[in-house]
């Protein structure tokens, strides 16, 4: 029994709304609308584009890191295991000090930084997550039309003590930077309020170029305040003047806008936090079992453990003001809840587009719903089939009798309903959703699928002469072929257990099913859960042919390609050693100075005579200055800034495992370092042209050592100059 066909419906793919009434169709699910004058405004200040996005005070990082922005100015790091925000390092607002004056957005970066926006020096600070130190300060910018140039600050001198006093003065034309977002790409960009662009900076904080976002059929963009970067690419924009969100693609041209929230996607990184308008931050990312917090004395012995929860176990969520503290409740209900600060109309009923299945008389099946239902929500599914394809002002009016309601009885990842439809070739879907005044329920997607395909087809025809039993005991029997169908799963997918690009495997770093490693180990092969899925498929894939070349420089050079996608150089150190030369006699690689031979011939007895031979030592006489520099080898590598300190580690691995034992290998990492304006030191790490000698008498050749500049340019007057009366040759 093969599985059915089916449509898919969601907000990724379309929803493919005919219509609805108090519903509101995001991006990512099907939504109660709010009442009007319930919903928070896009341009709040806090900058969270009404509750879509995290406000520019709070950021999140890898491995559920979060940071915020107190009231003092204070960055502040949230601990999970003692469950509280602590001082990021000595960071924290100090008028006196310019560079962090008055912190006003954050950001975390993909290469492990964090990026804070200071709204009085006007600056952007790069903080390493590891240690909290200062890796990179940018800006002031000065603005010239539509570039940006280095606006260095002017010190105010107290003109009694000639020190510099507490303020310093910026330049007239100095940028305004008010939020900043990082592009899925790694690429900066900062909205500069003064000028009305967006100021885009690469990984080095170099800048590239202004985007106003103006192009034929959209204006530029009008006082841009909030920014938001979606995993797609796309760049939401919010915009003061027009009250509205302008949205950016990569290129930075505006393809859309719009001033309805509904419509926004759901840019929060994590569904493990959220912020109500107030600035409360929820965070519900628990570990779970009691967590303990041990410390170390002075001797580096450890103590005890003590445990560091601040709210009982089974409460699902922890509360922090917008200043960071913790928001506890009573001794009687100790277990925060976070209120919903938006009420939503009370129903709502959505209307799709009808689904053609291209067969006449076709008998729709199922259909699976991905639906979170809270407690006193209702759903209800009506259908409705035909083989007439009937205009929407038809469909509204057919009366309730032709149609069949199902209501939704529980939620989950995946809800099947049953359609009892007749028979035909089109079908019509309505969901009506239903709240309990503060929930709503949330339908992420859902699909239908066709034709029923039953068991029932095999048994004798006396079975199904009546239709309504006919009906019946198809469904009946669909029940059993469902779960016919699970247990037959594993049989049907298990081809691809034994293929290297389709074998399940888990992402980088994370854990889960893996039968990719169980795969690897049938050929000998060890990978690593923190390498790239793609490249773990590919060494898994050319494995036989690697086992071939395995120990070789070719073997060696493929297994760094297929890790870093670029194909290395490797150098043999035995290549690189020079020719000994004395007068005409040359040494190279057949001749020895030390070793048994030698030795042998320097033998009192045997062919030296005392007073006329003398021994001296010349140290090991098992070294060779020529098998010295025999199995080594040095790799270069070409890699880009995101390569870190896990990347080489992992290749020093690929390495270790493709090279002969007896071979010393070292790894160089060539990193680009000419990078005009920006990391351009000449004479350091930049080396223009070729080797330039002096050129002395009687030595140098002309054509090596020397080389002239091109012939001489002829001798011309311009027109009505003189020679004599007007030009004096020297």
């Amino acid at each position: 029994m093969t599985r059915q066909r089916a449509y898919r419906l969601d907000g990724r793919i379309g929803w493919r709304i005919a219509g609805s009434t108090g519903v509101m169709a995001a991006r990512d699910a099907l939504r109660l609308a709010p009442l009007p004058g319930a919903a928070r405004p896009l341009t709040a200040p806090s900058g969270d584009f009404g509750g879509h996005a995290l406000p520019r005070k709070v950021a999140t990082g890898p491995g559920g890191l979060v940071f915020m922005i107190d009231n003092a100015g204070t960055i502040l790091r949230f601990d999970p295991c003692t469950e509280r925000f602590e001082p990021l390092a000595c960071w924290q607002a100090q008028p006196r000090v310019i560079g962090l004056a008055a912190p006003i957005a954050l950001a975390v970066h993909p290469d492990g930084h964090l990026l804070v926006l200071d709204s009085e020096a006007r600056t952007i600070s790069l903080i390493s997550l590891l240690d909290g130190n200062l890796r990179h300060r940018w800006g002031p910018f000065a603005v010239d039309g539509m570039a940006l140039a280095a606006s260095p600050i002017v010190a105010n001198i107290d003109p009694l003590t000639g020190a510099p006093s507490p303020g310093a003065a910026l330049p007239a034309d100095v940028w305004e930077p008010v939020d900043l977002a990082v592009l899925a790409d790694g690429r900066l960009v900062v909205s500069d309020f003064r000028s009305g662009v967006l100021q885009l900076f690469d990984r080095r904080g170099c800048w590239i170029a202004s985007w106003s976002g103006e192009t034929p059929d959209q204006p530029a963009l009008d006082r841009p305040t909030a920014l938001a970067a979606s995993e797609d690419g796309l760049l939401y924009v919010v915009e003061e003047a027009r009250q509205a969100v302008a949205v950016l693609d990569r290129c930075g041209t505006i393809i859309a806008r719009t001033a309805d929230a509904s419509l926004l996607p759901d840019l929060v990184e994590g569904a493990s936090l959220a912020t109500d308008a107030d600035g409360t931050l929820w965070i519900s990312s628990r570990k779970p079992g009691p967590a303990m917090l041990f410390r170390c004395d002075c001797a580096g012995m450890a103590l005890g453990g003590e445990e560091v929860r601040l709210v009982p176990e089974q409460c699902e969520m922890l509360a922090f003001a917008s200043d960071g503290t913790a928001i506890m409740a009573s001794g009687m209900d100790p277990c925060v809840r976070r209120s919903t600060s938006i009420a939503r109309q009370e129903a709502g009923r959505v209307a799709f587009e009808p689904l053609d299945s291209h067969v006449t008389a076709t008998v729709w099946d199922t259909l699976r719903l991905e639906i979170d239902l809270p407690m006193g929500c209702r759903v209800v599914v009506s259908a409705f089939a035909s083989d007439a394809a009937l205009g929407p002002t038809e469909v509204e009016a057919l009366g309730p009798s032709f149609w069949t309601e199902t209501e939704v009885a529980v939620s989950g990842p995946e809800v099947s309903l049953a359609l009892r439809t007749k028979p035909g070739r089109y079908l019509w879907l309505r969901i009506a959703l239903f709240c309990n005044g503060t929930d709503t329920p949330t339908i992420y997607g859902f699909s239908v699928g066709w034709p029923r395909r039953s068991s029932a087809r095999y048994l004798p025809a006396a079975w199904q002469a009546e239709p309504t039993h006919a009906d019946f005991l198809e469904r009946f029997l669909a029940i059993f072929d469902e779960l016919r169908l699970d247990i037959l799963a594993p049989i049907e997918t298990m081809p691809a257990l034994f293929d290297p690009k389709a074998t399940p495997a888990a992402e980088q770093g994370a854990m889960g099913e893996d039968f990719l490693d169980w795969l690897a180990g049938w050929i000998g092969l060890v990978l690593e859960r923190n390498w790239p899925v793609e490249r773990r498929r590919q060494l898994v894939r050319e494995a036989p042919r690697l086992f071939r070349i395995k120990g070789t420089l070719k073997g060696l050079a493929r297994h760094i390609e297929i890790y870093t996608g670029i194909a290395p150089k490797i150098v043999e150190h035995f290549r690189l050693r020079r020719f000994l030369t004395l007068d005409e006699a040359t040494l190279d690689g057949q001749e020895k100075l030390w070793g048994p031979d030698i030795v042998r011939r320097l033998q009192l007895d045997g062919y030296a005579e005392i007073g006329r031979f003398a021994l001296v030592d010349g140290g090991d006489p098992l070294t060779d200055p020529v098998a010295a520099f025999a199995h080594r080898a040095t790799v270069y590598v070409p890699v880009t800034d995101e390569f870190g300190d896990a990347d080489r580690a992992a290749l020093e691995e690929v390495i270790a495992a493709a090279k002969p034992a007896h071979v010393v290998v070292d790894i160089r990492l060539m990193r680009p370092r000419f990078v005009i304006g920006c990391d351009l030191l000449l004479g350091v790490n930049t080396v223009i042209g070729t080797d330039t000698r002096l050129a002395q008498t009687d030595v140098s050749q002309l054509g090596e050592d020397i080389r002239l500049a091109g012939p001489p340019s002829a001798f011309t007057l311009s027109p009505g100059l003189r020679l004599g009366p007007d030009t004096t040759l020297p």
